[in-house]
């Protein structure tokens, strides 16, 4: 998987680095396959519904089906610097997303690095049979080459005897 996924979690991470930590993101797999996000600003005090994060204040709903029109409207040459900017400008009226969060800009942070800037999946139980997020608080890492990968893998595996190569754990709660 390359191309828009990367670089929407890339442009998140971005808006980190320019003061926004308070923009998330969550992704996962539609039932046709598609990989799917949605980048959000969750209000403060906000409680996650299960262990599943509300996704309040929605900057961007994607699915891979569209390709590289992001945003459904023609353009599809999106760089990391310009999403970033969108995200800011649709960010901009929700005084949440200029605050701190550095649990959550790290925890990115720590998968663009594990993941060579790849991006990660967050399977809900009827898309797995290891019901990764709920069950096992992990997230499925979408590595952005080989060698990310393989420098990432380890051999362990967890007390069900589930592997834990290509995982991390989910991100902090707000």
């Amino acid at each position: 998987m390359t191309g828009a996924p990367f670089l929407l979690v890339a442009a998140v991470s971005r808006a980190h680095e320019r003061g926004w930590q308070g923009i998330r993101i969550n992704a996962n797999l539609y039932a046709t396959g598609h990989w799917r996000c949605r980048v959000f600003v969750p209000e403060p005090g906000e409680v996650d519904e299960g262990s599943v994060p509300r996704e309040s204040n929605v900057l961007l709903a994607y699915s891979s089906a569209g390709r590289d029109d992001v945003f459904h409207d023609g353009r599809t040459d999106w760089t990391v610097e310009t999403l970033a900017d969108r995200f800011i400008e649709l960010a901009r009226p929700f005084a949440p997303a200029s605050g701190s969060d550095p649990a959550y800009a790290a925890w990115l942070d720590e998968l663009r690095r594990r993941t060579g800037g790849g991006a990660f999946l967050m399977y809900e139980d009827s898309m797995s049979r290891q019901t990764m997020w709920r069950e096992r608080g992990l997230v499925s890492l979408l590595y952005a080459h080989p060698e990310a990968a393989a420098a990432d893998a380890t051999g362990a595996v967890d007390e069900n005897g589930w592997t834990l190569d290509g995982t991390m754990p989910v991100p902090p709660a707000r």
